[in-house]
C-alpha cells in the first residue's frame, strides 16, 4: 500500500465522538491544572480550594453566631460599647488586619474585608447613624475608608479618629466633626472611639 492509499484509507476513518463522561472528566482535568497553575508553587489545588471553603464557613458560623448577641444586646442597651467592641475582637480574629467595617442595620450584619491586611487595627470607632427608629451601626478603625447605603444613596467617608477621643468624617466634598451631630443624607450622625464612652 502506497502513501496515497494509505492517507484515502484513513480520510474515511471518523473518529468516534466524545461520550458525556468523557467530555465531563476532560473538563474537569482542565480545571485542576488551570487551577494548579494559577496556585502557589507547591500547593495543591484541591487542598487549598477546601482551605478556602472552610474559611467562608467558619466566618459564617460566627456571623451567625454573634447575630442572636446582637438582638439580646439591643434589647438591653441599644448602646452597647462592650458588644460593639466583642464584634470588633472576634472579627479581627477571623480575618487579622484585615477587617475594614462591620455594618450593622436592622440586625443585618454586613462585613467588609480587605484583599490584603491593612494597618489601624489600634482605634476602634463606633459610628452611629440614625433617621427615626432606624438605626445603622458601623463599625471600623481610625483611618479606614468606608461606603454606608444610606437611604437610596451611597455614602463613602474616612474615619478619623481624633487625640482627644473625638471624631472626624470626611466624605468626598465635606467633613464633618461627629461632636457637633451633623445630618448626612437625612441621619444623625454620632461616633466616639470605642475605648470611650457615648
Amino acid at each position: 500500500m502506497n502513501d496515497d492509499d494509505l492517507q484515502q484509507q484513513l480520510r474515511k476513518i471518523m473518529a468516534p465522538s466524545a461520550s458525556a463522561t468523557t467530555r465531563d472528566r476532560a473538563r474537569h482535568r482542565a480545571l485542576l491544572a488551570f487551577q494548579a497553575s494559577s496556585s502557589r508553587p507547591g500547593e495543591d489545588p484541591v487542598k487549598s480550594r477546601f482551605t478556602w471553603n472552610w474559611r467562608y464557613a467558619v466566618a459564617l458560623s460566627v456571623v451567625l453566631g454573634i447575630l442572636p448577641f446582637l438582638f439580646f444586646s439591643r434589647s438591653h442597651s441599644p448602646e452597647n460599647l462592650a458588644a460593639d467592641r466583642h464584634i470588633l475582637e472576634q472579627m479581627e480574629k477571623l480575618f487579622p488586619n484585615q477587617v475594614d467595617a462591620v455594618v450593622v442595620e436592622n440586625g443585618k450584619v454586613d462585613l467588609s474585608i480587605a484583599q490584603s491586611p491593612v494597618l489601624g487595627a489600634d482605634q476602634p470607632v463606633l459610628v452611629l447613624f440614625k433617621r427615626g427608629r432606624e438605626t445603622i451601626r458601623v463599625l471600623s478603625y481610625s483611618g479606614h475608608h468606608v461606603c454606608v447605603k444610606l437611604g437610596q444613596s451611597q455614602s463613602c467617608f474616612e474615619i478619623l479618629a481624633t487625640p482627644s477621643g473625638g471624631v472626624i468624617l470626611e466624605g468626598k466634598d465635606q467633613v464633618w466633626l461627629a461632636s457637633e451631630h451633623p445630618v448626612v443624607d437625612g441621619y444623625s450622625v454620632r461616633a466616639q472611639s470605642l475605648k470611650a464612652s457615648l
